[in-house]
């Protein structure tokens, strides 16, 4: 019976990646989830606009919430972003599991900030 690990002679390398490869990865990913959010908050603002001003809030309040909640899960990004950066320039064990964890915190909140940006312009 084949393991797994009885593939590592045939050229997989190795079974677990680097510390480096981890935070660069989650680097480069977090500031592209971060360019997509804005996109989101750029669709939200857009459709927000199309409003004349006279209109009661109650009428953009679900503009003005998504907007809201894709601001912060873009400052969130830019936070993942920060934390994997210092780890770059230092390297220690809790900003690269800090970096890990926003990562998947910003992940949840950037398909959150999907839905609610579909919800409140496609579905008016």
């Amino acid at each position: 019976m084949a393991t797994v690990t009885a593939f590592r002679g045939l050229g997989y390398g190795e079974p677990v990646p680097s510390d480096m490869d981890v935070v660069s990865g989650v680097f480069g990913a977090g500031a592209g989830l971060a360019g997509l959010l804005l996109v989101f908050l750029g669709t939200s603002l857009g459709a927000f606009q199309s409003y004349a001003g006279d209109v009661p809030a109650g009428a953009t309040l679900r503009f003005r919430r998504a907007g809201a909640w894709i601001l912060a899960a873009f400052l969130l990004g830019l936070l993942e972003v920060a934390a994997s950066f210092a780890w770059l320039l230092s390297p220690h064990r809790g900003l690269r599991d800090l970096a890990v964890v926003l990562f998947g915190i910003e992940l949840a909140a950037t398909a959150s900030a999907a839905v609610t940006t579909a919800r409140a312009v496609l579905w008016r």
